[in-house]
């Protein structure tokens, strides 16, 4: 028999060695004595071309070996010697049909296709289970509730249920790239995929971008295929508007709504798309500022750009939903999905009238979901849940994310359950309800941490938004750290959003902003400002007006403070308690690193904040007592921080601490002088200006000496923050300082830069307003290394594009500046 053969016994197909090891294993657990258990697995003949049958039967099998129970498919036909999973209603499999005659169930039905009943019978020491889903995808998330009681139970125990999804539809917003993203998508009960982006997918007329295309439709293809053949929809997604230069020639289109030829182009973009990937189920949109796009591809901001007549912002944003609403759904009747975040507190994510002025009864709700974020502004603790859900007649499906926006190195997971359910409570139990779907992020691979745990809860409470939060905690547990741990663990995974609340954000100064965790970022403790040049001056400013916020409350924001940081010791206790019950020496290990890394962070913010607090009350009252109290905070977060950045699971940048540790340090020592340094420091806009004028001398000096200059570097990449790219002889290195980290298209060194004095100016090609300037120099002191600042103005990334070159003089004889560091 050839070695890629097969063997299909029921609805699993295994190659032959697939099945070799299949069953070297089921021996060495019956030799061992510890196959627990026989299941023969009964499945209707027409299910052998289920695919999603298929994977979940196999799933099942490959759980219940790991447990020592053996589940083998059988027929019709198979006699009561094993346990038995009846599967399908009784309209599908003759079993169960044959149960349902003799009274040993009384199913009540499903109303929803998804949904699914499983009884529980033991007659004669021998179990069967009937899953009995309102269609084949019943069938299916049913299988998968049964491998899921597998995974926190260790075997099948007795399961009776009746589960309907509350939301029918449930998606991930990360992109599938493979046939087993699919299937994982399967496993955590979605119904709809997202695939390539239009970008890559629309048969452009320009090369390479057509012949690229072809091959990502192809890939798009057999993707959308293998999803429907699982019974999932699959569809693409893009930000917008995103757009190949060659369309807007094509219709002698400018980039202005009040321009008609603009909407055609925009509307071609859909049309082409949908002809040529007709597998596709449908179209997500979103116009915010987290654009997506590269290489020639541009982007508009279809909102706020282009255009100097009357069009209102929410007029713009309408006829965009709409005029793409006319070819998705209009012309082609599929489904367009329309994500409504915006990064600021008083445009549609945020404001109920805004969004009720853009989705009004113009805006056709055939086939349309709006995507609204959970929360009303930015970050999720003490943030209002979002207002404009149910406020227009139009569908929603809200987006889950990860509560971890403190994410750095190895941390601790925080359990969203009981945030989430107390959302989905606020958004579906009234009588006019318009969700209808959910969002999670799907994980790359099984484990215990923030995403795994958030993907689990969303999926669980998708089903039934009002199940109990800490049994789906205990189940996770069971299922990453094995039963003994699981109710230890759960108390654990319970206590910490209060711990992350609690311990990390600043309580007064929260409410009401856009960003409620202003002085955190995703690893990092933020330094506002051009710490550098401005010796910490808009960091100051923005801390004190932290301080401010908190003034009349100081003891009570201490108190929260130090309620988060009680209770990250109170879990640490617990986990004490419970390390022995974990299943796994290895993953024992790396929770007790995660949980003591998370104290020591919650340690460090506690300090810091309490000793940003005490600085002002210094420099309002400069008493010895004030100083002394200074001092030792001072002393404390010092020692704190570098405890911190020496812990083994530490991936934090300690910007903003620092910073206030020099400001902190000059103050103690003079603090006369720490105040007229602060006072007579360059404020941003200030720097700004300067640079401004610095930018155009770079222009002037290329020109004046174009003979004298060496061509060192070509970079693009996209930018979306603060960044400090350094080049020293042939070596790039660039450094994140703020917001998102940059993505490097090219980076490519066309000449070392000269050991040797001189100016390094650079070029610029496509940046936006703020353009690089160089912070630094090269001169022997930095080891001839020049610094170039990469600040992008305004909010969101772009792509920027500059040379840089160099000219063997002195700045001094070009006039500019050796640096810009504040010395």
């Amino acid at each position: 028999m050839p070695a890629d053969s097969y063997f299909a016994h029921g609805a699993i197909r295994f190659t032959i060695a697939g099945m070799k090891n299949y069953y070297l294993l089921l021996l060495l657990l019956c030799s061992m004595g510890q196959a627990r258990a026989d299941w023969t697995v009964l499945l209707p003949e027409d299910y052998r071309t289920e695919v999603a049958i298929q994977i979940a039967v196999k799933d099942l099998a490959t759980e219940g070996l790991a447990h020592g129970i053996v589940i083998r498919t059988g027929t019709q036909s198979s006699s009561l010697q094993t346990h038995r999973i009846v599967v399908g209603s009784a309209g599908r499999n003759p079993t169960a049909a044959n149960l349902q005659r003799e009274g040993t169930f009384l199913p009540q039905g499903v109303k929803k296709p998804e949904g699914f009943e499983i009884f529980t019978v033991t007659e004669e020491g021998a179990k069967t289970v009937w899953v009995s889903g309102g269609s084949v995808a019943g069938d299916v998330y049913g299988l998968y509730w049964v491998w899921d009681r597998i995974r926190a139970f260790g075997h099948i125990p007795d399961i009776n249920v009746k589960r309907e999804p509350v939301l029918d539809h449930r998606y991930t917003r990360i992109p599938v790239r493979s046939k087993a993203d699919i299937e994982r998508a399967l496993r955590y009960g979605l119904n709809l995929v997202f695939g390539e982006n239009p970008l890559r997918l629309v048969p452009w007329n320009t090369e390479p971008e057509r012949t690229e295309n072809g091959a990502y439709r192809e890939t798009t293809r057999e993707l959308a295929e293998y999803a429907h053949r699982l019974g999932l929809k699959f569809m693409t997604f893009g930000t917008d508007f995103t757009y190949h230069p060659s369309l807007l020639e094509e219709f002698g289109a400018t980039l202005d709504p009040e321009d008609p030829r603009f909407w055609e182009a925009v509307q071609a973009k859909y049309r082409r798309l949908l002809k040529a990937m007709p597998e596709l189920d449908g179209v997500g949109t979103f116009i915010a500022d987290e654009q997506r796009y590269w290489g020639e591809y541009r982007t508009f901001d279809v909102v706020h750009g282009g255009g100097e007549g009357d069009w209102s912002p929410a007029k713009r944003h309408r006829t965009f939903v709409t005029k793409v609403w006319e070819v998705v759904v209009g012309e082609f009747d599929k489904l367009l999905l329309h994500r409504t975040w915006a990064p600021n507190a008083f445009e549609q994510q945020a404001q109920p009238a805004v969004y009720e002025s853009i989705f009004t009864d113009e805006v056709p709700s055939k086939n349309l979901y709006l995507i609204p974020s959970f929360t009303q502004n930015d970050r999720w603790f003490f943030q209002s849940y979002n207002p404009t859900i149910n406020r227009t007649p139009h569908r929603t499906m809200v987006v889950c994310e990860n509560l971890d926006y403190h994410a750095g190195g190895n941390l601790f997971p925080t359990y969203p359950g009981p945030y989430f359910q107390a959302g989905l409570q606020t958004m579906l139990d009234t009588s006019s309800s318009n969700l209808v779907g959910v969002s999670l992020d799907l994980p790359g691979h099984e484990d215990w941490r923030t995403r795994s745990l958030t993907a689990y809860t969303v999926a669980r409470l998708s089903w039934n938004h009002h199940e109990d939060v800490e049994t789906i905690a205990r189940d996770f547990c069971a299922i990453h750290f094995g039963p003994e741990a699981a109710t230890g663990m759960a108390e654990i995974l319970l206590m910490s959003p209060v711990a992350y609340k609690y311990g990390l954000y600043i309580e007064p100064a929260a409410y009401g902003q856009f960003n409620s965790l202003p002085h955190i970022r995703v690893g990092q403790f933020v330094a506002r400002g051009y710490p550098s040049i401005d010796g910490g001056k808009e960091h100051i400013e923005f801390l004190r007006n932290l301080y401010l916020r908190c003034k009349p409350w100081i003891p009570e924001t201490l108190a929260y403070l130090d309620h988060g940081q009680a209770t990250v010791e109170r879990m640490l206790e617990q986990l004490q308690r419970t390390r022995d019950k974990i299943a796994k020496e290895e993953v024992a290990e790396d929770i007790v690193e995660a949980l003591e890394t998370t104290q020591i962070l919650i340690r460090t913010n506690n300090r810091y904040v309490k000793t940003f607090f005490a600085y002002f009350q210094y420099r309002e009252d400069p008493s010895d007592e004030n100083r002394l109290a200074l001092k030792n905070l001072d002393a404390d977060l010092r020692a704190t921080r570098d405890q911190f950045v020496k812990s083994p699971g530490y991936g934090y940048q300690m910007f903003g601490v620092d910073q206030l540790l020099i400001n902190v340090r000059e103050a103690l020592e003079d603090l006369s002088q720490a105040e007229t340094n602060l006072v007579e420091a360059p404020s941003s806009d200030e720097i700004e200006r300067f640079v401004e004028e610095e930018q155009k001398r770079y222009v002037e000096v290329l020109k004046e000496h174009v003979d004298e200059t060496v061509h060192l570097l070509t970079w693009r990449g996209k930018i979306d923050g603060r960044d400090l790219l350094r080049i020293r002889g042939s070596e790039v290195e660039v450094e994140h300082l703020r917001w998102d980290g940059p993505s490097v298209e090219k980076s490519e060194v066309h000449a070392p830069l000269p050991r040797k004095g001189g100016t390094v100016l650079p070029k610029r090609i496509g940046t936006r307003d703020a353009h690089p300037f160089v912070l630094e120099q090269p001169s022997e002191e930095n080891l001839y290394t020049a610094e170039i600042y990469l600040y992008d103005i305004p909010s969101g990334g772009d792509w920027w594009e500059f040379e840089l070159y160099f000219i063997p003089r002195d700045p001094s004889e070009l006039g500019l500046r050796q640096t810009l560091k504040r010395r």
